[in-house]
């Protein structure tokens, strides 16, 4: 008697897995099929792109490059063909897309910021980000406000999406990225950066002085300068050193 019992409790539950797998296959069907009816519907068809948080990359620009998109249904369009479409410019960082039901796809640009130009041997400047990539132009008027580096790249060598390598140069966004992360108000005094020696060196951009960041304290070190440069008479042809604890060097500008 308990074996055919338990044959029954078996047989029960086996016709219970049986019912919940037809259903869940019916559903996952009836899913699928509205899925693909929406994608096809015209109701649904793209007609307006509508951008924001960009300031380097003109609009008309990203337009020409979704107008594929345009008159295609919605939702069927892959969001990783219009990001991949969008980050072949280099100064796309990210792409956030936002599919507004009937007609609207709003793209959402994130850009990499220019924090140097690199000078170039020929004398041409292009903007690079904080990870030395070099950046396109896309107007031929300088608008974004950020000191120069000299060096004896070529333009070719410059080209945008190009990320930049070279030890002398990781210095130097280093020690920007520092200054914008502990003393950001310094940052409109730097019209420049120079190599000397394999030393960073600093131009002053209100007053022509150069000047030798330290290491540490760097930003009590630069407040020292500013308030020195404010509160005494600094020759422009001064080199300013801030390597020597609480004090601000000033030597003649050939040493």
């Amino acid at each position: 008697m308990e074996n055919s019992n338990s044959t029954r409790k078996r047989r029960g539950n086996s016709r219970y897995y049986l019912f919940f797998f037809v259903s869940l296959l019916i559903v996952t069907i009836l899913g699928i099929g509205t899925w693909l009816a929406l994608t096809n519907l015209n109701l649904f068809q793209l007609k307006k792109i509508t951008i924001s948080g960009n300031t380097a990359i003109p609009d008309s620009l990203i337009l020409k490059a979704t107008s594929r998109y345009i008159g295609m249904n919605l939702l069927s369009i892959p969001s990783s063909d219009v990001k991949n479409d969008l980050k072949r410019f280099s100064r796309v960082k990210e792409i956030k897309l936002r599919k507004k039901l009937l007609h609207t796809l709003d793209i959402t640009v994130k850009e990499r910021k220019g924090i140097i130009y690199i000078k170039s041997f020929e004398g041409d400047l292009f903007p690079i980000d904080a990870e030395g990539v070099v950046l396109a132009k896309y107007s031929t008027v300088y608008t974004e406000d950020i000191p120069i580096f000299s060096t004896y790249y070529t333009g070719k060598q410059l080209k945008a999406g190009t990320r930049l390598k070279k030890p002398g140069l990781n210095r130097i966004l280093n020690l920007h990225q520092r200054i914008a992360k502990e003393a950001p108000d310094f940052l409109p005094l730097i019209s420049e950066y120079y190599l000397i020696d394999n030393t960073v060196n600093i131009i002053d951009a209100k007053h022509g002085t150069r000047i030798i960041p330290s290491d540490e304290d760097l930003a009590s070190q630069l407040k020292r300068y500013v308030f020195v440069q404010d509160n005494g008479n600094i020759d422009r042809r001064s080199v300013v050193d801030l390597r020597f604890k609480n004090q601000v060097v000033v030597k003649a500008g050939n040493k």
